[in-house]
């Protein structure tokens, strides 16, 4: 059976959509885990459909203690987080997630979108800051650049023919 029989979409057309996207040795797939810090159930929801749309997995975690947990049983290769969490500041969950071997890049979120809170968070070693409503497209277009240029070279996966 084919994949034109099936309707599942083949390999090639999951890497033209997915560039980074490798084969592990195993010849499977290795998805990307996003980590998603935000007690907003609404706000999950748009955030995980965002990353989903990137071709990431999507965990989710309501306090900086349940992300500390997926940090340390997940392999984690990218987190976005609310700016004010219930157990403490973004920035307590960027020094748990600067003390993982993978060191994901921290993309804060915020729902007032002040310059003074973007500058602050970009110092402390953000990767990136939002302000929430996201514009269309736009969490999709840092993730996406950042995994096709940083994770095939972090992870060490084989290209794909």
């Amino acid at each position: 059976m084919n994949n034109l029989q099936t309707k599942y979409p083949s390999t090639d057309h999951i890497t033209e959509a997915f560039p980074f996207l490798r084969h592990n040795a195993h010849g499977r797939f290795i998805v990307p885990e996003a980590l998603v810090v935000t007690p907003d159930y609404n706000m999950r929801g748009h955030l995980g459909e965002a990353l989903l749309l990137c071709g990431t997995a999507p965990i989710f975690a309501a306090s900086i203690a349940d992300a500390a947990y997926h940090l340390a049983t997940a392999s984690i290769n990218f987190i976005v987080c609310e700016h004010h969490l219930p157990d403490g500041p973004y920035s307590d969950l960027l020094s748990l997630a600067r003390s993982t071997l993978t060191r994901p890049p921290l993309v804060v979120i915020s729902t007032t979108g002040d310059w003074p809170d973007y500058f602050e968070a970009i110092d402390r070693g953000a990767f990136d800051f939002l302000a929430y409503p996201l514009i269309h497209g736009e969490l999709q277009r840092i993730v996406s650049t950042y995994l096709k240029q940083n994770f095939e070279n972090t992870h060490g996966f084989r290209r794909t023919a």
